[in-house]
């Protein structure tokens, strides 16, 4: 299912990562359009990223695979072990199924190929940013079927579509915070999301919250 039909934030801020200038720059203008106000920086190498990851807090981060001072596989799993937030995804040229495997383990959330269209491209990039995780074709990136989540994940989603926190979860289902925050993340994998809200909206469209 896709999320789609939501609406994109009238503000985006957005980081490009890639060591062909021209191919930045193009891809800037591409976007342009996702949003009424679009704030796009460009990274030409892994060092420039990090400097401004740090500098700025960005909706998502558009990296390519082969950068000149370390690869765009290492720089997600620098940015995981430091705690970094930032939803991240991949856009390269690569078809090689090995290369989309390694960049999910990594932490992205997508893998989009640099051939894809204008009009693709922007759909893969809006859905990321409305809380989606692109399917892979992988087995890895599979959705288990509708309708498998146990019992305690079923609790813990109906509590989280009313808007309960986590330590507020926790309390109720007499449950430590880290243990909800595991199933929330095999939640998240289930429904391939990585928000909230994206969660019990997919949660919702799929009939698993009645």
């Amino acid at each position: 299912m896709s999320l789609l039909h939501l609406q994109l934030p009238d503000q985006l801020r957005l980081l490009l990562v890639d060591d062909h200038r021209l191919f930045l720059e193009g891809l800037a203008l591409v976007l342009q359009p996702l949003s009424r106000a679009v704030h796009i920086d460009l990274a030409d190498s892994a060092a420039a990223a990090d400097q401004l990851r740090r500098q700025h807090d960005y909706d998502l981060i558009l990296l390519d695979l082969r950068l000149p001072d370390r690869s765009g596989l290492q720089l997600l799993r620098d940015w995981q072990q430091a705690g970094n937030p930032t939803p991240a995804a991949v856009l390269s040229a690569s078809e090689s199924p090995a290369d989309m495997q390694a960049a999910l383990q990594a932490g992205a959330l997508g893998f989009i190929a640099k051939s894809s269209d204008a009009q693709s491209l922007r759909s893969a990039i809006s859905r990321l940013l409305l809380g989606e995780c692109l399917p892979l074709p992988l087995p890895l990136a599979g959705n288990p079927p509708a309708g498998s989540l146990t019992p305690r994940q079923q609790e813990i989603l109906l509590l989280l579509a009313e808007g309960l926190p986590n330590k507020s979860i926790s309390r109720q289902l007499q449950l430590s915070e880290d243990t909800v925050k595991t199933h929330l993340k095999a939640l998240f994998q289930h429904l391939g999301v990585h928000t909230r809200t994206a969660c019990v909206s997919v949660a919702r469209q799929r009939g698993l919250l009645g």
